[in-house]
Order: C-alpha cells, then sequence, then structure tokens
C-alpha cells in the first residue's frame, strides 16, 4: 500500500487515523516533527510519502508552521478537519459495515506485508527509513506481554511520541490491542504535568526512557 504520513501528537485521532490507514491497506509513515524540516522533508522522499495527514489545531498549537511550509513543496498537506467535516451519514454507515480484512484480502496483504514506516532519529545524519511489518509489531507486542505484568484493570499512561518505536508499540498497541485502558499525553518533557497526571488518571504502568522517568522522580 501507499504510504501516508502521519504527523499527530498522542492523540485519540493520531489513534484513529493509524487504524484508518491500516484497514483500507495503506502504510502509516510516522513522521518526528520535532526534527525540523530539512530532516522531515527527507523523510518523505526517502519513504516515497505524497500525502501528510496533520491537524490545524496541533499546527498552530505546536507553532508548526515552518514544517508545513516546508513539507507542502514535496507532499498534499491534509488536514484532520477538514476530513471530519467531509464525513456525512453515508461514510459513517460504510466504516460501520466495512471489512478491513475483506480490504486486506483484495489487495492481498500478508502478514510479511509494509505495515508501518518510523524513522531514526537523524543523529548521524538525515533520517532513514525503517519498515516494519505486520508480524514484526505483533511480535514485538507479544514478546512485550511476555516480560510486562499487566491485566485489564491497569491504566497505562504513554507520553512517548507515536513516532518513537518504543512509543508506539509499546505505550500505545500493546495495552490497546489487549483491552488495557491507556491514557496519551502528547509530550514527555512536562516533568512537573507528567507526574500529576499519572496520579489523576490513577495510572498503574508508565512507559519512559531513564532520562525522563529520572525527571519525573525528582519532580513527583
Amino acid at each position: 500500500g501507499e504510504n501516508v504520513g502521519v504527523m499527530l501528537p498522542n492523540s485519540v485521532g493520531a489513534i484513529v487515523t493509524f487504524f484508518a490507514l491500516q484497514a483500507f491497506g495503506r502504510v502509516p509513515a510516522m513522521l518526528n516533527f520535532s526534527v525540523g524540516a530539512a530532516s522531515l522533508v527527507s523523510a518523505c522522499q526517502t519513504a516515497k510519502i505524497k500525502t501528510v495527514l496533520t491537524s490545524r489545531r496541533f499546527i498552530e498549537m505546536g507553532r508548526l508552521e515552518a514544517l508545513v511550509e516546508g513539507i507542502s513543496a514535496h507532499a498534499k498537506i491534509v488536514y484532520l478537519e477538514d476530513v471530519r467535516a467531509g464525513i456525512g451519514f453515508g461514510d459513517k454507515l460504510f466504516g460501520l459495515f466495512a471489512d478491513p480484512a475483506r480490504v486486506h484480502e483484495k489487495q492481498k496483504i500478508g502478514p510479511n506485508d509494509p505495515a508501518l514506516v518510523l524513522f531514526t532519529s537523524g543523529s548521524e545524519g538525515l533520517p532513514k527509513g525503517v519498515v516494519l511489518s505486520h508480524a514484526n509489531i505483533m511480535s514485538n507486542i507479544v514478546q512485550l506481554s511476555s516480560r510486562v505484568d499487566f491485566n485489564a484493570q491497569d491504566i497505562v499512561f504513554n507520553c512517548l511520541p507515536m513516532f518513537h518505536s518504543f512509543g508506539l508499540t509499546g505505550g500505545t498497541l500493546l495495552p490497546i490491542l489487549s483491552g488495557v485502558k491507556t491514557f496519551l499525553y502528547p509530550s514527555p518533557l512536562h516533568y512537573r504535568i507528567v507526574p500529576e497526571l499519572v496520579y489523576s488518571a490513577n495510572a498503574t504502568i508508565m512507559f519512559g526512557t531513564d532520562t525522563f522517568l529520572n525527571g519525573y522522580a525528582r519532580m513527583a
């Protein structure tokens, strides 16, 4: 399927967009909006991305207009607000009764076909694309579930971005596909706010890196 850029923060909208693309045989390419316009343009060119899905509100709140301007010369920018405004009753009925499995069967999509594109941070040059298959993702989830003790009564708090491999597979897909309630927060850098939200959400599992977790511990 076609690679489609996704430039969204951790949110319900990002989850819906991710699974909607999967349902219709597209391959989400999770764009790291923190790396700058040149790196994003390179990522789009590397993955042959012709369309990028994002949100006007997100762009405005994140002051990312320069990124959008840089990308728009190489890919079409589609705002989810416009997509939502164009969804009618017939579209909702179609979505209700559509069968993604039939779409995948028609397009001959199998476990080893591309399911996702992630990008390296670009610390050693321009970002490199990493293609993961459906089998790759599910094997990662199964491996994590064998090491993380959780059940349906747990609440996961994830502030690692979805363009981060651990933030997507561990912090997002693992709990959602396992039926575990998940609280998404858009930034791991808010060291004072995150501990308060973890407490108020009554979260029992949190994903993070050593640096972030140490920062939260100091502020908690």
